[in-house]
């Protein structure tokens, strides 16, 4: 779907759920202080930093003094719409996976090391639409929604199975399909037209096309840093 046009006329063919404009208002309401403070209470501990090495210990030790650097700093980026150039800068990394033959690229897991800033910003916003998610994700995913759990849908599906069983007409199939690295292959402009869609506008939109509009990644290859890449 390169053709933003075609992508649109998709979209409208869909009748998808949408948030009221008092939920649209709430989603667009400035970041308080209070959301700042509870984000870095919950920042884990023996992290490796971003780019700029401060750990989430640092956040923790100075949360008093660092409040109020942030609440000013997100109050500008709202206004604004767009976020400072280290909030789009990352450090990734290969993790070997646990048990597998190191000599093979594919046993190897990339993982992208953020500043800590950045990441509270992002859990915060997070944190915003999670309210929502249930209202505008079919009830029938379970992944990625906070207080469900994988096997919601195994429970269905042996449900089904004996609903099925109790037919004439057994002429049925249960398919079960998984999108392959789905986050890393949607198309932003697809994402960001779909929230759109949703009633996502206003300056909380304006910063996820921010946080998406021009991100870029070193890639650390036994302790060095490449070049960076977009």
């Amino acid at each position: 779907m390169d053709n933003l046009e075609e992508v649109d006329k998709f979209l409208d063919s869909y009748n998808l759920p949408k948030l009221s404009q008092e939920e649209t208002d709430n989603l667009n309401r400035p970041i308080t202080r209070k959301e700042i403070e509870t984000t870095i209470k919950n920042i884990p501990k023996n992290k490796t930093p971003g780019p700029d090495v401060f750990p989430g210990e640092f956040y923790k030790t100075f949360r008093e003094d660092l409040i109020s650097v942030l609440f000013k700093l997100f109050q500008k980026i709202r206004e604004d719409g767009t976020l400072p150039n280290t909030f789009c800068k990352a450090n990734i990394a290969l993790i070997p996976k646990p048990d597998k033959d190191s000599m093979k690229k594919e046993n190897y897991r990339p993982i992208s090391l953020m500043n800590i800033d950045a990441k509270v910003l992002n859990k915060i916003l997070a944190t915003q639409i999670q309210q929502y998610t249930k209202k505008i994700i079919h009830y029938d995913q379970v992944a990625f929604i906070p207080g469900t759990q994988g096997w919601f849908s195994i429970h269905k599906s042996i449900n089904m199975i004996h609903h099925i069983n109790k037919l004439r007409n057994k002429n049925h199939v249960i398919i079960s399909i998984d999108a392959e690295k789905a986050f890393d292959k949607i198309q932003q402009p697809f994402m960001i037209k779909t929230l759109k869609k949703m009633g996502i506008e206003g300056n909380y939109l304006n910063i996820i096309k921010a946080i998406y509009g021009k991100p870029t990644a070193n890639i650390i290859l036994n302790g060095q840093k490449l070049s960076a890449n977009p």
